[in-house]
């Protein structure tokens, strides 16, 4: 029989290894502080952290907003792609265009492949389904779509269906080849976005993204690597090291090397509870400011965070995206997209280099 003496002193042990652990982790997922004494500075540092510049082909989504068309403007000479967003198919399932003539005039005088997001409006489901499954809205967006490519002389387009129907996996697959076969024939490229995934889930959001048969389809696949944590989720890291690496070799499983283009966040989010609002670096950082509090990178993750109140925030800053672009690269990937120019940390045009 054990003696009570010996009990306690297991249990005591016990307690003070589960509460080294948990300071551990607690540790870990707080990470280093960001050295700071007041709002100048958390700005200095931010100015001065140390960044290895990284080449790349780099395909930027630029929305209609003057923050993001300026910072593509500035910053042309950086891109191998830029896909303006704005064209959508509205809820009558008609094409609708939409490209700013500044993005065009920019891009062409810096040698930049102009690929044009379009979206199925809203991200809703059930204009999703018809798109793919009705055969007279389907032949109108193909048709349409081609004529606003070539008409235009783009490079390509950027098919951004989401919030698709499991069920409709295999008329996306079908749409996307029918769409890229035409497209082909003038000489035009067909990218479309994906959802990270490890493994090939077919159920949820992303269930309808066939990352093989995509793959074998388009010219390149546009695998979003962010929102891990999201506007509806609890808080946390939006495109953790350790996810991005795991949706890195499974998408090398599925899709030919030289087609895979990991999209990483330019964007934050401040959460109360699981309701986040998306965040601008410039708003992270002007709110860490204001409400004084610290700053923390986290290693593990590659992004910086900081609560107040009871609000937790999640933003990148070009050191994160540094290290995701070099996890990047670590597996012999070389095409880089980001969600979206403008909102970035104005730095992380000293890590981005274009590959030539």
């Amino acid at each position: 029989m054990q003696k009570p003496g010996s009990r306690m002193v297991l249990t005591l042990a016990i307690l003070i290894i589960m509460v080294v652990y948990v300071s551990l982790l607690m540790v870990q997922r707080a990470g280093r502080r960001v050295p700071q004494g007041n709002s100048s500075s958390i700005e200095e540092y931010f100015k001065t952290v140390p960044l290895e510049k990284l080449e790349v082909k780099f395909f930027g989504w630029v929305t209609p907003d003057d923050e993001s068309i300026n910072s593509f403007l500035a910053y042309a000479d950086k891109f191998t792609w830029v896909s303006p967003t704005g064209s959508i198919v509205n809820e009558h399932g008609v094409f609708t265009p939409r490209v700013d003539s500044r993005i065009v005039e920019a891009a062409r005088r810096s040698n930049v492949s102009i690929v044009p997001l379009v979206a199925n409006s809203g991200f809703d489901r059930s204009l999703a389904h018809r798109i793919l499954t009705d055969p007279e809205v389907r032949r109108r967006t193909i048709e349409d779509i081609v004529s606003f490519v070539v008409e235009n002389n783009f490079s390509g387009i950027n098919i951004d269906y989401e919030n698709i129907p499991p069920e409709d996996r295999s008329a996306l697959n079908s749409y996307m080849r029918e769409l890229a076969s035409i497209l082909h024939s003038h000489g035009k490229i067909v990218t479309i976005d994906v959802s990270g995934k490890t493994w090939d889930d077919t159920s949820g959001w992303g269930g309808a993204w066939d990352y093989r048969a995509l793959g074998e389809a388009c010219d390149y696949v546009c695998i979003m690597c962010y929102d891990y944590h999201w506007s509806g989720s609890e808080a946390g890291p939006i495109g953790p090291l350790d996810w991005l690496r795991e949706v890195v070799k499974y998408a090398l499983s599925t899709i030919p090397r030289e087609k895979i283009v990991i999209g990483i966040p330019f964007y934050g989010y401040r959460w109360l509870g699981r309701n986040g609002v998306g965040l601008t670096f410039k708003q992270a950082l002007e709110t860490a400011k204001s409400v004084n509090t610290l700053v923390f990178f986290s290693e593990k993750d590659g992004e910086y965070h900081y609560s107040y109140d009871s609000y937790e925030v999640w933003f990148q800053g070009a050191k994160s995206v540094e290290l995701k672009i070099s996890t990047v690269l670590s597996h012999g990937i070389d095409k880089i997209a980001a969600w979206r120019v403008g909102q970035e940390d104005p730095r992380v045009w000293e890590v981005i280099s274009r590959k030539p």
